[in-house]
């Protein structure tokens, strides 16, 4: 049976979750993926979208798969280690991690996002298992933290989402999440501060209507601000392991970048424990 397709109403900034939904299902087309996210190359064939218009580039594709895969590495890590995690994937978007990576029977997953973009994820995505629940909530609201059990490990991932908020709000949410779970570890991507400013030349940006706020410089400040977080791994973007597989072009980007040292941090996924 032909499954129906779906038209995206998504406005503005929130249409930012298109670009890695499309950026995942290219990747799962070549003939030796990085990331393989079927499931991401299925959802492009259902939804009626004209992604182009995005005019999400060849280094921002790369990025987008670069970093999924290397969180999808860190978390099924941690998830093998603690079996009984609580796992809060904030600013989830479309991401298919969840279906990616094998979730313990004794564990507990939850997609948090927007209202309406987990109403579209609710319609794409099929049933999950029975220890996985998406919850509909802004990540920087306070209320939806109450759902969450605590007393075991929890593994918070985000990605791409510590740009987009403001650094008040930024500081405010890390330090809501130490101070509620006994242990655990948080993951994330982040850009420099001088890549906020440059952000606003990206067309794929202009096109979205979204803007970057925050940027972290040397991610040990952040130690300093939220008490109980300690820094694990810093690991640039264009040193991630699966970039042997990218293309040709997409190597020399990186090859270039990581030629001058405010390039080749420009983007950084940072790994901190916390207890």
């Amino acid at each position: 049976m032909t499954e129906r397709t779906e038209q995206i109403r998504l406005t503005g900034a929130q249409q930012t979750l298109l670009g890695p939904l499309h950026a995942r299902a290219l990747d799962n087309r070549r003939p030796d993926p990085v990331l393989g996210d079927e499931t991401a190359d299925r959802l492009l064939d259902r939804i009626d979208f004209d992604f182009r218009s995005l005019h999400l580039g060849s280094g921002d594709r790369m990025t987008v798969v670069l970093r999924a895969k290397q969180l999808d590495d860190w978390a099924a890590h941690y998830l093998a280690q603690h079996p009984d995690v609580v796992v809060l994937h904030l600013a989830c978007g479309l991401d298919s991690r969840a279906f990616r990576i094998a979730i313990p029977a004794d564990a507990h997953w939850y997609d948090i996002d927007l209202p309406d973009v987990i109403e579209l994820r609710n319609r794409l995505y099929p049933q999950a298992q029975a220890n996985y629940r998406t919850i509909a909530a802004s990540v920087t609201d306070r209320d939806w933290l109450d759902e969450i059990p605590t007393g075991r490990p929890t593994l918070v991932i985000a990605e791409g989402l510590t740009m987009y908020l403001t650094e008040a709000d930024g500081i405010d949410l890390l330090r809501r999440l130490v101070e509620r779970f006994e242990v655990g570890e948080m993951m994330f991507d982040a850009v420099l501060p001088w890549t906020v400013r440059a952000a606003r030349y990206s067309r794929f940006l202009q096109r979205t209507g979204a803007e970057f706020h925050w940027g972290i410089g040397d991610p040990h400040a952040l130690e300093l601000r939220v008490p109980g977080l300690r820094l694990r791994q810093e690991l640039p973007m264009m040193d991630l392991p699966g970039l042997a597989k990218m293309d040709a072009t997409d190597r020399a980007i990186a090859k270039f970048m990581n030629a001058f040292p405010p390039l080749r941090k420009a983007m950084r996924l940072l790994r901190y424990s916390f207890e």
